[in-house]
């Protein structure tokens, strides 16, 4: 850092021109430039000059680019300061007392030399004044873009705290993401082998079912078979009861006839009887003799009718086995179908139950694809903070380099704590 001017050395456009001239003394060849090594023309008609003659010269001047000239070196300004410290200033008239003592009598050369002097340190004074507060506005801008830097580094450095203390959160809530996201893998894959074992099971149950019910399918095949050859039968023994039936009525209206016949025959035996006693005898023998034969006859249809009676029975017996096989047997096809229809039922219901758990299957992936999509949002938000962290680490040590380029080797002590400083924020982001 370079010093700033002396109280003194800052008061130096201020003073008198007689205690500039005694504390600086003439310029050096090196500053004097075009202007100043010109000898000044006093006007003419005026020997001894007053002493506002040099404030309306300097008036008179253009004005000079204080930013072309030269800076003075700190030696400089030290010599400066060091004179105006031990130098006692001089009074405003000890030019107009060194004009008066002039008039003595000597050369007219003395005279011009000893005017000239103060012109020359005049202006080198005004050079000097003007080289100084051009020094002051250069420091002044200089300590105002350090504030500047300095602020701008400390905003750099908060803003750096505050994305670190977001990218720890971020870190933190992506690894509870991860945690969440494995309890998740680990639900889905039991609820998966769950569901597995369940369809197995419930295919298991199905298969058993779907045997069980062929099966009993082919027993109501059989069934079915059975009973038509059940109602076959029936039908057979209902026909063969209508035709015994049939053949009964005849048999009883022969017997009718017979009796009736029997009757008559005895009506005319007994007239016959009545009428002749001995010509009855043959017929009556005759007669007895037929009727010998038709009650033989008689109890030979009889026989006949006791059989087919006993037949009848039997065949009735038969029938009535045959409708109880078959009412049994439509009990037993009655009880299948309740079965087959809760079979039906139980099957409706396990294929819901298979529907729901794959609705549950699919609501819990979609949770997971909801879960990997948000992660992932995560994971490119915390790329954007860490490519934003490694720019701003990267531009930190061209801010440093620009700096210490900027305010010379007095600043590389600050430029060296700045690039540590990043260099620790570094290794703390990896």
């Amino acid at each position: 850092m370079s010093h700033g001017p002396s109280p003194r050395l800052a008061e130096s456009p201020q003073l008198s021109k007689g205690s500039l001239l005694t504390i600086l003394g003439s310029p050096s060849p090196e500053r004097m430039g075009p202007a100043d090594s010109l000898p000044p023309t006093p006007p003419s008609g005026n020997a001894d000059r007053t002493p506002d003659a040099p404030e309306r010269e300097r008036e008179q001047e253009p004005v000079r680019d204080v930013g072309s000239e030269v800076p003075l070196s700190s030696q400089e300004l030290e010599l400066a300061e060091s004179l105006m410290k031990n130098r006692p200033e001089e009074p405003e008239g000890c030019w107009e007392v060194r004009g008066a003592a002039a008039g003595s009598p000597r050369g007219s050369s003395g005279r011009q030399e000893r005017s000239r002097l103060p012109w020359e340190d005049t202006a080198t004074i005004e050079e000097d004044a003007s080289k100084l507060t051009a020094l002051r506005l250069r420091l002044d801008e200089s300590q105002k873009v350090l504030l500047k830097e300095r602020e701008d580094k400390l905003a750099l450095s908060r803003n750096i705290e505050k994305l670190e203390g977001e990218l720890s959160q971020w870190k933190i809530k992506y690894e509870e993401l991860n945690k969440t996201k494995q309890e998740m893998l680990k639900q889905l894959s039991i609820l998966k082998e769950a569901h597995q074992d369940e369809l197995g099971r419930m295919s298991e149950d199905l298969e058993d079912e779907l045997g069980a019910r062929s099966s009993m399918d082919r027993k109501m095949a059989e069934l079915r078979g059975e009973m038509e050859r059940l109602q076959a039968e029936n039908a057979a023994e209902w026909g063969r009861r209508e035709r015994l039936e049939t053949e009964k009525l005849g048999l009883e209206r022969e017997n009718k006839k017979l009796r009736a016949q029997v009757g008559d025959l005895e009506e005319a035996l007994a007239r016959r009887r009545r009428q002749t006693a001995s010509a009855l005898d043959c017929d009556l023998r005759a007669s007895q003799a037929a009727l010998f034969e038709k009650n033989k006859e008689l109890a030979d249809l009889k026989h006949v009718h006791s059989k087919l009676k006993k037949q009848f029975q039997e065949k009735v017996a038969e029938l009535a086995h045959a409708n109880r096989r078959v009412e049994q047997h439509e009990a037993e096809v009655r009880k299948l179908r309740l079965r087959v229809e809760e079979l039906k039922k139980e099957l409706a219901q396990a294929e819901d139950e298979l529907d729901e758990a794959h609705n549950q299957a699919r609501k819990l992936q979609r949770s997971l694809d909801e879960q990997t999509e948000q992660s992932e949002n995560l994971q490119v938000q915390l790329e954007h903070l860490q490519s934003r962290l490694r720019r701003q680490q990267q531009n930190a040590p061209l801010f440093g380099k620009m700096r210490s380029a900027r305010f010379g080797t007095e600043e590389a002590g600050d430029g060296a704590s700045d690039l540590d400083e990043d260099e620790d924020l570094q290794i703390q982001v990896a």
